[in-house]
């Protein structure tokens, strides 16, 4: 019979201790494994998901990360606005004078959501189907397309709403004598939509399907529908393995027409000597119209250069998520690491464990150990098939361990995307797997010497008789 023959039919005798040791390093193993496979596909996702955007435009109130995290990544609600203004200069050439050659600016505006999935909702224009552009492989091109196109609402349509909107706005404000401008309505070609590949599979949608904006968590008080806004869907993007793929895309001026949004469209700077209620009767700028971000691309680092110096005082900020998100990975990998740290330990007691119980189990098993050196079993064997024993324990726990891992992965992998924009592929194996489970084997290889060494120096004499 071959040693570790011997060694399987050793465990199966004491199923019992075999299944509770080794439910140790299965949750030892499955642990490092989710640790590792979390931190690594959280990297690929961050790294893989910021290569179409340059830099970003966000509010001065919040932190960069905020801005990198809310406009790329879908994560939390917007920080703040900022004017509309600030998007006409980037286009136009010029920041506070200065020339700042871009290759475009995209406006975009977000609150809303779509489903229980809450898949957000960004306004914005046109260009972010033309001009934008999204690293497939070592391409750089437009985003591509399932199904469909992209929706037709150009940057001038922004600025013509936004004229009707201030003229509106300011009337009302200063009760200026009827007639007044009347509020601009939302037009029938506005009602298109572009959906990301996940959320056209999720919600089982295709082109011609119908979606509508709702504000608010489904359950929230707050929790409505727009149904002035239902659009149609007129494009479903190709897959990007990014949070593209949970994102709903509209024209912009349908977002600032939305029933319950007037209150937000405009930002009034607070003039001195006014009070809050002062402030309700100051006509508006269609340039103070509210935006929560800017995606855009300077032309050369010299334009990079004069971004970041001169949105250092204005209302908005640039944040660069090549800068932004590998100090954010580093941030995680610290934590990753911690939490290895711990999963070894958990992996250490688990050896351990196996340790105790097979030196446990070395005195009722004398008579077996004497009985197999007088029939020529050499001290050597004896080792190899406790050490057999300690190993193939660690081993199968290893395996079930990865196992669970991959499991647990398919079975929330949807949660964690939901949560925190990451998808984790439950399919993917990768090449530390196979090194962990050798090292989980050789490790409880390493824990079996002890009473490995103490069964082969068992004494045939002395424990050879039965004793009563």
């Amino acid at each position: 019979m071959k040693l570790w023959s011997i060694s399987l039919r050793n465990l199966r005798i004491r199923i019992v201790a075999t299944v509770l040791t080794m439910l140790s390093i299965v949750v030892a193993t499955a642990l490092y494994a989710a640790i590792l496979t979390m931190s690594e596909q959280t990297e690929q996702r961050y790294k893989g998901s910021i290569g179409g955007y340059q830099a970003v435009v966000g509010t001065k109130g919040a932190s960069q990360l905020e801005v990198v995290l809310n406009t790329i990544f879908n994560v939390d609600v917007a920080p703040g606005l900022f004017p509309l203004r600030i998007c006409t200069e980037l286009r136009s050439g010029k920041v506070a004078g200065k020339r700042t050659q871009v290759s475009y600016a995209i406006p975009q505006a977000r609150g809303d959501s779509v489903s229980k999935y809450a898949f957000p909702v960004i306004g914005t224009i046109d260009e972010m189907f033309s001009k934008f552009r999204w690293e497939y492989g070592d391409d750089k091109v437009p985003l591509r397309f399932a199904e469909g196109s992209g929706f037709h609402y150009s940057y001038d349509d922004l600025l013509q709403l936004a004229d009707g909107l201030a003229a509106y706005e300011s009337a009302k404000r200063t009760g200026a004598p009827e007639p007044r401008p009347a509020r601009p309505l939302i037009q029938p070609q506005w009602k298109q939509a572009v959906v990301g590949a996940r959320v056209a599979r999720t919600l089982g949608l295709g082109l011609g399907g119908k979606i509508t904006p709702v504000h608010g968590k489904v359950g929230d008080w707050k929790y409505h529908e727009h149904p002035e806004a239902t659009c149609d869907i007129v494009g479903i993007l190709a897959p990007t393995n990014s949070p593209l793929d949970t994102t709903i895309f509209l024209p912009i001026g349908l977002h600032y027409l939305i029933d319950g949004h007037e209150g937000g469209v405009f930002l009034v700077e607070p003039l001195p000597g006014k009070t809050p209620d002062d402030m309700k009767t100051v006509p508006v700028d269609a340039g103070r119209v509210g935006l929560t971000a800017i995606i855009l691309d300077p032309k050369d680092h010299f334009g990079a250069k004069l971004l970041r110096d001169e949105f250092g005082s204005k209302e908005a900020q640039v944040a660069w998520p090549a800068d932004v998100i590998p100090k954010f990975l580093r941030q995680i990998g610290n934590a990753a690491d911690a939490l290895a740290v711990i999963a070894w330990l958990v992996l250490l007691v688990a050896s351990i464990a196996i340790t105790v119980a097979i030196y446990n189990t070395m005195n009722e098993r004398r008579r077996e150990i004497a009985i197999m050196r007088s029939l020529g079993a050499r001290r050597l064997q004896i080792l190899t098939i406790i050490v057999g024993e300690a190993a193939l324990l660690s081993g199968f726990g290893g395996v079930l361990g990865i196992v669970v891992c991959h499991t647990a992965t398919f079975l929330l992998r949807d949660v964690v995307e939901d949560q925190t924009g990451v998808y984790l592929d439950w399919l993917q194996f990768r090449p530390w797997e196979a090194w962990l489970l050798l090292g989980v084997t050789l490790l409880g290889a390493i824990a079996g010497l002890a009473p490995a060494v103490k069964g082969s120096m068992t004494q045939v004499a002395d424990n050879l008789a039965q004793n009563y």
